[in-house]
């Protein structure tokens, strides 16, 4: 093998390792910085993330705990709030959009629903997933 070549097949090889190094390491900074986000609209997360900003002494901590504790579930009745209003907006928009949509656009909207709610609930789909192509057919280009 050439010189030339040797070097062009380690960077190639080099610059392939970075991708997947880089891919790996975003996946876990964004898996990381999700699990936070959702600890917060915990009890106990929200209480860590404010004792954790603050660093209080024992003595502010004893003091402090029963408002962390009363704002930590109102966060997290608010939070359920919302996830209810948002559900009930998205059952009112398919609602009223089904009377304009054709049967592989009901059924798309159906699975999207699906989809989503087990997202919510952090519970797989029970069906195997489908490749993009076989859900969602290619519009006709005019």
């Amino acid at each position: 093998m050439n010189t030339k070549l040797k070097y062009t097949l380690a960077f190639v090889v080099v610059l392939l390792i970075g991708f997947v190094l880089g891919f790996l390491v975003s996946g876990r900074l964004i898996h990381s910085r999700v699990n936070r986000m959702q600890r917060y609209y915990t009890n106990q997360g929200f209480r860590y993330e404010f004792r954790h900003l603050l660093h209080p002494s024992p003595e502010q901590l004893k003091n402090m705990k029963p408002v962390l504790e009363e704002y930590g579930q109102k966060n997290r009745e608010n939070m359920m709030r919302f996830r209810q209003q948002q559900q009930q907006l998205m059952k009112n928009l398919h609602h009223d959009l089904k009377p304009f949509l054709s049967p592989v656009q009901a059924k798309r909207l159906e699975m999207m629903e699906r989809r989503r709610m087990h997202f919510m609930r952090n519970k797989p789909i029970n069906s195997r997933p489908m490749h993009p192509r076989q859900t969602m057919p290619r519009r006709p280009e005019h």
